[in-house]
């Protein structure tokens, strides 16, 4: 189910996990996300100090985000974080996207990324849960075919993510190495442009 990302950037953008080194571009990106959009990922107004704090925990033990970078820059964003009191089989996904940057595909991208690994970390069952005013977050959960249920608290998602096999391992590997590459890339450039041109912002 490959995802193409419309736009007239799509050629600079790519999508891979975060280093725990990358923390602070993560914060900047949960700090770029208007009030509503905040709403939206935590079920409630949350103000910077909450994101701060969030960050700080994001990249702890079952923790991985990935990022979605355009022009260096992470502008959407998913985690996976397993959870503990409901078996090695079960993880949580959660998707946040800037305001600007939203019906481009982006979340559903950030979503096949997160099942294979998903898939790979033997989380069989991928759990979502959002506001019922979040629409957006729905359908995608449900473009990938996972049960939605609504109460007076709000919706959850249930998708079965199924088992790892050869491939996932190697799509997941090909993509690590990848992204690790492009990260190297993007440090040794923005070395070198200190080195060369200290005053340039």
């Amino acid at each position: 189910m490959g995802q193409k990302i419309p736009g007239p950037q799509a050629h600079s953008y790519n999508i891979r996990k975060l280093m725990e080194s990358e923390r602070e571009a993560y914060l900047a990106h949960l700090l770029r996300l208007d009030a509503e959009t905040r709403h939206d990922r935590f079920g409630t107004s949350v103000n910077d100090a909450f994101l701060t704090r969030y960050a700080s925990t994001a990249f702890g033990p079952g923790g991985i985000v990935f990022g979605y970078f355009e022009y260096g820059v992470v502008r959407g964003a998913a985690e996976l974080r397993g959870l503990d009191d409901a078996g090695t089989e079960a993880a949580e996904a959660a998707f946040s996207v800037e305001a600007g940057w939203r019906r481009r595909g982006i979340g559903a991208a950030l979503f096949e990324k997160l099942i294979n690994t998903a898939r790979n970390r033997r989380h069989s069952k991928l759990y979502m849960t959002c506001l019922r005013s979040n629409t957006p977050m729905q359908a995608l959960a449900r473009k990938f075919s996972a049960s939605v249920a609504a109460d007076l608290d709000g919706v959850s998602g249930l998708l079965d993510a199924g088992q790892a096999t050869p491939f996932t391992i190697l799509d997941e590997a090909l993509s690590d190495a990848q992204g690790f590459a492009v990260m190297s890339l993007t440090v040794q450039k923005g070395y070198w442009k200190r080195a060369f041109f200290p005053n340039r912002a």
